[in-house]
């Protein structure tokens, strides 16, 4: 039975400042509850994430940051070759199309941020920039990482993989391997 010296209202908003608690601390937003659980597929709902910040481990990026814009997620790390051999066209695909467009997020999975951190003072690297703690074998390295495989199944992870996303936050296209072509996935979803 109701309490009649406490205000109903009151309750409710109670009510609703918990459960609003409760989904924040549990990392739920209203992206996340949309978004799809496993790994990223092409046509799907992104899958939910919530990743530090590579310079500042306090703060996270998760979809919400880009709602109404192209994403390129571009996995690297110093220690790979082809994904440094793809800065060019990462900065070409910065010059070719206004953040407004397309935001880019570069995913390190280097085991050490220092050493990220100070390959990024010397070489440019277009958006911002996030630190996948866990590596490969982590929960983003599961969701974003897949290389496709001679038997199909996907099950292998690597890099470089670039996985672009939609406006409406649907996986639009997945790049993986030394041989993908950023610009070309690119001017085929967003034009030239």
């Amino acid at each position: 039975m109701p309490n009649p010296s406490v205000p109903h209202c009151y309750l409710k908003a109670r009510v609703l400042v918990l459960a609003v608690s409760a989904a924040s601390l549990l990392g739920l937003s209203a992206g996340a509850a949309r978004a799809q659980p496993g790994p990223a597929e092409i046509g799907k709902q992104v899958p939910g994430f919530e990743i530090d910040a590579l310079q500042d481990s306090e703060r996270t990026i998760t979809p919400s940051d880009f709602e109404g814009r192209y994403v390129l997620l571009n996995l690297w790390a110093t220690w790979c070759a082809p994904c440094i051999e793809k800065l060019p066209a990462l900065r070409e695909a910065r010059r070719r199309y206004s953040p407004e467009r397309l935001a880019i997020l570069n995913v390190s999975f280097d085991r050490s941020r220092p050493k990220a951190t100070a390959f990024l003072e010397k070489r440019e690297m277009p958006g911002r920039h996030a630190h996948a703690s866990g590596g490969l074998m982590g929960e983003f390295g599961d969701k974003f990482a897949r290389m496709p495989t001679e038997s199909g199944s996907g099950k292998v992870r690597g890099l470089p993989n670039m996985t672009l996303i939609g406006p409406k936050g649907k996986v639009a296209d997945i790049a993986a391997g030394e041989s993908a072509d950023l610009l070309e996935m690119l001017s085929e979803r967003l034009g030239r």
